[in-house]
Order: C-alpha cells, then structure tokens, then sequence
C-alpha cells in the first residue's frame, strides 16, 4: 500500500527536479528529457506526402508533393507520418528505449507524434485500429518488452480525446525471428523481411495504422502492410517516431 501511494505520488508530481538525460541540465520527473532537448530533434521541414522521406531543402519538393521514387512507382502503404528525422539527439534517445530499457523516454518523445496526428486526421478520418509492429518471441524474451507496443499504447492514451483508434495486439504475428535491419541496404533488407508475418485472424478492419520506432527503407513496414491489404484491409498508414533522412 504504501508502495503503491509513493508510486502514484512520483507519478503525480511536477514539482520534482532532475538531471535531463542527455544534457544533464534542469528537468521534471514526469518528462526526463528537458525542452531545450526534445526542441533541438530534428524534425523534416520538407518531405513526401506520401512515403515521408524528407526531402534535403524544397527544392527537391514538386507540384505533386511527391518524391521521384514515389512519382514512378508508390510504395503498397498509403501514407508515412513521423515526428522526427533519424538524427542526434533523437537516435540516441530511441536507441536507450530499444536497448536500454530507458522505458520513462516513451511519453516525452511520442508528444511531438501524437501532435503531428492530430493535425494530419483533423479533417480525415481516423484509422480503426493501431497495429505495433510485433517483436519475434525469442527477440521478446531476450529484450523484455516490446517497444513498438508501449509507443503504440502511450500514442493511444495521448490521442483518446480526438480518436477513436483501437489498439490491436492480435491480429498480426512475427513468425521468423530476422536478425536485425539496422546496417543492411534494401534488397538485405526486403530479403530479410520477407514473409517475417502472418495474421492470426480475419479482420473486418478498412483503415488501420501500422506504428514502428524508426522506418528507414520502409521494408518491414511493407511487408506487413501487404499482408494486412491481401487480408481485405483497404488503407494502411504507417506511423513512426522517427524517418531516417535519407533511405539506403
């Protein structure tokens, strides 16, 4: 019980003062990474409207608000929204929650992306459902949880007011334990990935959002996606903390 009243008191307060995790100045309990911090990620000023590769500067940005790649042949998702670039200092906070267990990172960091949703979907309509990209089980007992799944679930609790998004942890399995993406180019990448998923159950979804931490060449992401769209689904938004500024 006592335990307990501490717990909810800590969690409670924004009163108390510590040490931001990256630059050790002045910071709240509730949010570990201070404002000086999270405003210097960078976020992508130009970028595709529909895969969200960011763009170098605008001229690079057309008419079409499309990327070249994307111009000559779209990718199988429907739209990418991130709330960062895959830079310092956003890398290096992503990297403690995936590897180090840095799990109290989650909330400060999925403010900007729950932000950049709201904006998107206020005159579209919201997905049924959100779907973290699963974690193999033998990747799940080795790290202890699932990332994607405790972003997935802090976006659904910041966005509750203004969606009315699921979260669904059923439907899609990972079924091939891959090594990890991080360093392959993309045909390694789409090798890799490939048939890494089943579904577990039909679905009588239209509209669903896939969430990962970072999306790079987007391969894991559309390897579920096709398998989501030949499952009857009719729309797939991927949304992710982080695009990386240039794909491989």
């Amino acid at each position: 019980m006592i335990v307990s009243k501490v717990y909810n008191w800590l969690q409670n307060s924004t009163s108390i003062e510590i040490h931001c995790l990256l630059c050790r100045g002045k910071a709240q309990w509730q949010t570990p990474i201070c404002d000086f911090c999270l405003d210097s990620c960078s976020i992508p000023e130009w970028f595709c409207s529909l895969c969200g590769l960011p763009f170098h500067d605008a001229s690079q940005e057309n008419e079409t608000g499309l990327c070249n790649r994307c111009i000559h042949q779209a990718p199988v998702f429907d739209v990418c929204l991130s709330a960062y670039l895959y830079e310092y200092p956003i890398n290096a906070i992503i990297q403690r929650v995936k590897y180090q267990r840095r799990l109290e990172l989650i909330k400060p960091i999925t403010r900007r992306l729950s932000d950049t949703l709201r904006d998107y979907y206020l005159n579209k309509p919201w997905p049924e459902t959100l779907i973290p990209i699963p974690l193999h089980n033998k990747r799940l007992r080795e790290r202890g949880y699932d990332q994607a799944l405790l972003l997935a679930k802090a976006i659904t609790r910041q966005i509750r007011d203004n969606a009315p998004t699921a979260l669904d942890t059923h439907i899609l399995k990972r079924t091939r334990a891959t090594p990890p993406q991080q360093g392959l180019n993309a045909r390694a990448r789409r090798k890799n990935i490939k048939h890494a998923f089943s579904l577990q159950r039909g679905c009588n979804y239209k509209h669903v959002a896939l969430i990962d931490d970072v999306v790079t060449t987007g391969e894991t992401v559309s390897e579920a996606t096709r398998l989501l769209k030949k499952s009857g689904i009719r729309q797939v938004d991927i949304w992710c903390l982080a695009r990386t500024p240039q794909a491989d």
